[in-house]
């Protein structure tokens, strides 16, 4: 994810960039820039994971009534994979002002991206699998949507430590 910030470091306007000369204004737009990117990240993977979700849909309406235990787990998957969509979205109005209220560590900020990366990747790994029709594709498609979930667990992980550290200092 740090690359990611690099680059919307450098396409930052004429103005951002002369504002960032002021001390202390340059950590205010770091915190926005990490605000956004973040936002962006995250909006980003819930967009797949519902990408993933229509293609459950899709291979449900395909099914015949005989294959109804089929139908029953795929529509858990598919609600499944919306309840986590939902958590990535709704996860921002949480992180907004929590790195300007408590100081955060390099560390942190690294483990928070880790965990980023690794939902974004399992996100187009899932796709994938929904894209491939490959013979067995709902167990890969399960075991990839319990990925995501301990991914943003351990997201929220990060943000409590955050919280914890910053009420302790």
């Amino acid at each position: 994810m740090s690359g990611a910030v690099d680059r919307a470091r450098r396409a930052r306007s004429l103005l951002e960039r002369l504002g960032s000369r002021i001390p202390g204004l340059s950590g205010y737009l770091d915190r926005e820039l990490r605000r956004e990117v973040d936002e962006l990240l995250r909006r980003h993977v819930a967009d797949r994971l519902d990408v993933a979700r229509r293609q459950v849909a899709t291979r449900v309406a395909a099914l015949t009534l005989r294959e109804s235990t089929k139908v029953t787990q795929l529509n858990a998957l598919a609600m499944r994979l919306d309840s986590l969509a939902q958590r990535l979205r709704a996860a921002g109005a949480g992180y907004a002002g929590l790195f300007d209220a408590f100081k955060v560590k390099e560390e942190q900020l690294e483990q928070l991206y880790a965990v980023d990366l690794d939902l974004a990747e399992t996100a187009e790994e899932l796709v994938a699998v929904m894209e491939g029709r490959k013979e067995g594709w709902e167990g890969e498609a399960e075991r990839l949507a319990e990925r995501l979930r301990q991914a943003i667990e351990a997201r929220l992980g990060v943000v409590r430590d955050v919280l914890n550290a910053g009420r302790s200092a």
